[in-house]
């Protein structure tokens, strides 16, 4: 099953609100993606510490929530950009979203590695197998150290310039 639609909720109604109330007590907000050129694909991480290098600020774990209304909702782990009052997503997503639904994660006890990569729920049946399908492909996925993504992934420059690739493999997609 494919599941076609995904993208950042529209407005926060009443599944997207349940849904986010079980990540955290913060309120989720929208945030803006404004990459830097250097910034790579799928290493949020590592984006936003050389960001704090550059400019200052702080890191802010929590999940970007993606939704196909009514069907399906998932919360990806990630890391944000905070420079006083402003956040920022300086990690770019691969179908050009400008926009994201973040929620800071409730707990600050514990590291960026030790957050579930995703949080899965499904609303229809079909989507339910869906969730569970994908919580069981990942179990046997191959994640990429800090540095070997740095290395493979694509910058925010190559992909303006029309390259692409898959956020799961280190090899561009043909």
């Amino acid at each position: 099953m494919q599941l076609t639609g995904l993208t950042t909720p529209e407005k926060i109604d009443p599944k997207v609100y349940l849904f986010c109330s079980g990540l955290s007590i913060t309120t989720p907000l929208y945030v803006s993606v404004e990459p830097e050129l250097w910034c790579r694909q799928s290493t949020c991480e590592m984006n936003v510490q050389k960001l704090i290098v550059q400019i200052g600020g702080t890191p802010v774990n929590g999940y970007k929530v993606w939704y196909l209304k009514n069907k399906y909702i998932e919360a990806e782990r990630h890391v944000i950009h905070k420079s006083g009052d402003t956040f920022r997503d300086p990690t770019f997503n691969v179908d050009g979203e400008t926009r994201i639904l973040f929620v800071p994660d409730k707990s600050t006890d514990t590291s960026y590695d030790d957050r579930p990569m995703k949080i899965r729920k499904g609303f229809t049946q079909r989507a339910r197998l869906f969730a569970q399908s994908k919580d069981q492909e990942e179990k046997f996925a191959v994640h990429l150290s800090n540095e070997e993504s740095w290395d493979r992934m694509l910058t925010y420059e190559r992909w303006l310039a029309g390259e692409r690739m898959s956020n799961m493999w280190a090899e561009p997609v043909r």
